[in-house]
């Protein structure tokens, strides 16, 4: 990409987007002093544009532009000049990316990092590829060929990861995953050998979401994680791939998401924002064989180099620290495959092709096996194109093996799809929309799935639909899902039949469901049966079951154990329930310092917690403000908390205010 335009083009470009501010040209070589050109320290905070030599531009913001200015000095030495416009403090972000933005839009070559989606002008990375072998890898045709470069190699570096690796090399998943994530490296990111841990790194079980959504491995380009492999903390068979490429590539090629989604099913998207890099889309899907396929899909690749391209361009691997050379190892360095064991049998070799999720050749296969009169490959042969969703070749070759004497079970066209539905669904939970919601559960359902019962048990009931609901539910506990014996204890216990629930509950807890030991203690606390709820509670908070930590807490409050209820509500809180702010805040008013319980139940309002609200309005209630104790007790109701008043008019009367309390029962009833 070249300028036409001179460098003073960008001086009117930004006074036309920043009409009330004046550029102010500071003379950078041969003139004054840049101190003795512009105002005095108070006036030094603004944008400021540098130009070079070559006509490429840097965006920046600073405080004090001559002490920022001084840097650029030491880092560049073609600095041609550089123009100011003062900006307030707070704005400074914003103008700032307005400029890059607006730049890069107009065609000028940036030298950014962040904000700008990618380093456009020189990069250091030129002279480890050059410029010409950038170009000619980014437009040729994806090879499994991952170069003879010599890797780099530190001992120290090594040796610091290893355990993480050893760790993970244990794992069952691994063997499927690797294939698929050499060809992500074969296939997106340049000469993968020779920029390996300059430009890109790659960690073993990071820590990243350890306690909610463990990760198997991560990529990292520059400073944004390109992709990572993860599974639910609950579910450590599964294997989700998460893989970022670039939003402008794909909708070139899918100016439609919906068209995205007809094609390619099992793919969830979604925009990501990221400080470092604008424009990114994020495609998660679930098991190696999906991600292979998500390859092949048009687009993906060339937004994957795209991306990819831009990062490792903007300068070195900041993850550098966390390299597995041992996983690298396994990456870049495979095994040789024996021919014989690819077996001389076209079907096996389609089987195979198959299961890595490399359809193009596994079709290919499975046409040469039924060209030879095997019915099996006309079969295989209409399950891809079930999958691919082209109805009229299925049926053609379904037609075919059954003529030949074959009889299988055929894939849902959602064959596959699951995760992606399953994420749908919840989507458009999120969204308040729980029709659609409904139907993707259902499609989910179809593709096999049967967690999705549960799930559409939850949404049956919300609807008002219980019969359908229950069905549901059971279908799912049926199935071996705790989560569809907690929904009907629920129900059972919505109905007042307490006996069955808790039967059904105990069934949940041993299909796996530990968040029913809850439910179990809540009612074994009301039999009286403290010690028994107590266990109940302890075992689910060895789940990490947050909630049973600030029930915990509540115990230790009892017992007037002040340490044990800090630990608890903290716990609780670290795992992400507010409740433990509330948990917190009661034991600083109860020691005295209301200023402390205030902060923390102020923190837990603000999350969207209204306990956070009800005992913000019992605290003034308590000092007399029933002004601002009624204002958040009606701030509580609204927030879906209407017991609120009642609350309050309860605490009052064991305060000894029977006067204020009936005030506040007069209110609740209005």
């Amino acid at each position: 990409m070249s300028v036409e335009a001179s460098p003073r083009d960008h001086v009117s470009l930004l006074t036309g987007l920043w009409p009330q501010a004046d550029a102010q040209r500071v003379a950078v070589v041969g003139g004054p002093t840049v101190a003795a050109q512009l105002p005095a320290a108070d006036g030094r905070c603004g944008i400021y544009v540098l130009s070079f030599d070559g006509g490429q531009l840097y965006v920046g913001q600073a405080v004090d532009v001559v002490s920022r200015f001084s840097d650029h000095r030491k880092t560049y030495g073609d600095i041609a000049e550089m123009y100011f416009w003062r900006v307030a403090q707070a704005r400074l972000d914003d103008f700032e990316q307005q400029a890059i933005h607006a730049l890069q839009a107009e065609g000028f070559l940036l030298r950014n990092v962040i904000y700008a989606s990618g380093r456009l002008g020189a990069s250091d990375l030129d002279t480890l590829v050059s410029a010409g072998e950038q170009q000619q890898w980014f437009a040729s045709v994806p090879s499994e060929y991952l170069g003879d470069d010599e890797r780099p190699n530190r001992p120290q570096v090594r040796i610091a990861n290893q355990s993480r690796f050893e760790r993970l090399a244990t794992d069952a998943r691994l063997a499927a995953v690797l294939p698929a994530v050499r060809r992500y490296l074969a296939w997106t990111i340049p000469s993968p050998r020779r920029t390996e841990f300059s430009r890109w790194s790659i960690s073993a079980v990071p820590d990243t979401n350890k306690n909610s959504a463990p990760r198997m491995l991560t990529i990292t380009l520059h400073s944004l994680e390109t992709l990572h492999v993860w599974a639910p903390f609950e579910e450590q068979h599964r294997t989700i791939f998460e893989l970022n490429v670039d939003l402008a590539t794909m909708q070139r090629h899918w100016p439609d998401p919906d068209d995205l989604h007809e094609a390619f099913g099992a793919a969830f998207v979604q925009d990501c924002i990221y400080r470092v890099r604008p424009g990114v889309l994020r495609l998660a899907v679930e098991g190696a064989r999906n991600f292979m396929r998500l390859l092949d899909l048009g687009g993906v690749v060339e937004a994957a180099r795209r991306l990819n391209l831009d990062m490792i361009r903007k300068g070195s691997a900041l993850q550098w620290k966390s390299h597995s050379f041992g996983l690298a190892d396994l990456l870049l360095e495979p095994p040789a495959v024996p021919t014989e064991h690819k077996g001389p049998d076209p079907l096996s070799r389609g089987l195979a092709a198959d299961a890595l999720g490399d359809l193009p050749r596994a079709k290919h296969f499975y046409r040469v096996a039924a060209g030879t009169g095997q019915p099996e490959a006309a079969f295989r042969l209409g399950d891809l194109h079930t999958e691919l969703r082209d109805d009229e070749q299925a049926t053609f070759w379904y037609a075919r093996a059954e003529r030949d004497g074959y009889h299988g079970v055929r894939r849902s066209p959602d064959f596959g799809n699951t995760y992606a539905l399953m994420e749908l669904a919840m989507h458009h939970v999120q969204e308040g929309d729980p029709s659609t919601a409904v139907h993707f559960y259902q499609r989910a359902i179809c593709s096999g799935s049967t967690e999705a019962y549960a799930e559409l048990g939850l949404l049956l009931e919300e609807l008002g639909e219980a019969t359908e609901a229950e069905v549901a539910y059971e279908r799912s506990g049926q199935a071996g899902h705790g989560l569809g014996w907690f929904g009907l204890a629920s129900m059972r216990l919505q109905e007042g039949n307490t006996e069955q629930a808790e039967a059904l509950y105990r069934r949940a807890v041993d299909a796996g469901h530990l968040g029913s030991l809850i439910n179990i203690g809540l009612m074994q606390q009301e039999r009286g049966e403290d010690a028994l709820a107590e266990a109940s509670f302890r075992k689910a908070a060895k789940a990490r079951f947050p909630n049973a930590e600030f029930l915990l807490g509540n115990i230790a409050v009892l017992r007037n154990d002040r340490t044990a209820a800090v630990k608890h509500y903290s716990r609780a809180l670290k795992w992400g329930n507010t409740d433990g702010l509330i948990g917190l805040g009661q034991v600083l008013e109860a020691d005295g310092d209301q200023d402390g319980a205030e902060s923390h139940y102020r923190q837990a309002a603000e999350a969207g917690n209204p306990g956070g609200l009800v005992n913000l309005a019992m605290l003034y209630a308590l000092r007399h403000d029933d002004e601002r104790a009624e204002a958040y007790c009606r701030e509580a109701a609204q927030a879906g908390y209407p017991d609120a008043y009642a609350d309050l008019a309860d605490m009052l009367r064991d305060e000894g205010r029977p006067e204020a309390a009936e005030r506040y029962d007069r209110v609740a009833t209005v």
